[in-house]
């Protein structure tokens, strides 16, 4: 590598720090939907305190500080601190993207991902739906995904520049099934003549039995397949209803207030989910059923 390879890339200003971040849409619109993450954290460690105590907390400093009467201190700390470190985080991805010299992208996904895994569990473990580290690891991992594949992006990301990469990514399947189909199209020309003679024998052969054709023996395990997924589907379906309707409180509603639920603030987006649900269930059935019928790879 030349001297000026080698040369140290300049550091950001203050000034660049707080605003480079607002210059490019994307990186925009990425800070301003991570910022809730803070105060969702805040509002669930209080929660957790009030409910469990300062035993769930392993911060000695978060500890003390909820303990206090200054509490609320903490909590605007807390809560905005994310929102100034991923502004940062932001800032320094668009500084250092072109730069020579390598950057800390990997390390800034990093912490931004055990931000979101750490606010994950906090939530997950307060409504107690299902293991709270497994729901952070989780979280954590997504997070680390996301983040480490766009920060590590050179150029930047546009709606328009997503349906251009989603039109070449469903072209290229289109092509890949058209090849597909001429493959077997040439197969089956070049077998054609075979197939005759095969047919000239078996006519002066006793007629088989329609079980030892080939065809049948092999489409029915395609189509046993596909209508078990199709039941497995709809006996789960109500089993994911109900553990919707405890994950949005809808079930502990019912309990209390009868079997008539209103239509509020709680039953509204738990109706809107289930709706959702009931049409994604439907759906993969009706596409289980009729692949089971399709004629072309293994139906009836």
């Amino acid at each position: 590598m030349t001297s000026e390879k080698l040369t140290r890339f300049s550091t950001m200003t203050t000034y660049q720090m707080f605003t480079l971040w607002w210059e490019e849409k994307w990186v925009r619109t990425l800070v301003l939907l991570l910022t809730p993450v803070g105060i969702i954290d805040a509002t669930y460690t209080v929660l957790l305190f009030n409910s469990l105590g300062s035993g769930f907390e392993y911060n000695p400093l978060v500890r003390l500080a909820l303990e206090s009467h200054l509490w609320w201190v903490w909590f605007f700390i807390d809560a905005i601190s994310f929102f100034i470190f991923i502004m940062m985080a932001g800032s320094y991805y668009l500084h250092t993207r072109n730069s020579l010299v390598a950057n800390r992208t990997g390390l800034v996904s990093g912490l931004v991902s055990m931000r979101v895994g750490l606010a994950a569990h906090n939530v997950i473990r307060f409504y107690a739906v299902f293991p709270a580290i497994l729901g952070g690891i989780f979280f954590t991992g997504i997070t680390f995904i996301i983040m480490d594949s766009l920060l590590d992006r050179t150029n930047d990301v546009s709606w328009q520049g997503f349906k251009q990469w989603w039109k070449h990514r469903t072209d290229r399947f289109h092509d890949y099934r058209l090849i597909k189909k001429s493959m077997k199209s040439y197969q089956g020309d070049e077998t054609q003549l075979d197939e005759q003679v095969e047919r000239e024998i078996s006519a002066e052969l006793p007629k088989a039995t329609e079980t030892d054709e080939p065809g049948i023996s092999t489409n029915w395990p395609k189509r046993i397949l596909y209508l078990l997924g199709a039941v497995a589907l709809f006996i789960f379906m109500p089993f994911f209803l109900v553990f919707l309707g405890d994950i949005t409180g809808v079930t502990a509603f019912s309990d209390i207030y009868g079997p008539m639920v209103f239509w509020n603030e709680l039953s509204a987006p738990a109706f809107l989910l289930g709706f959702l649900s009931i049409c994604v269930f439907t759906a993969a059935i009706m596409y289980f059923i009729l692949r089971s019928f399709d004629v072309q790879d293994g139906g009836w």
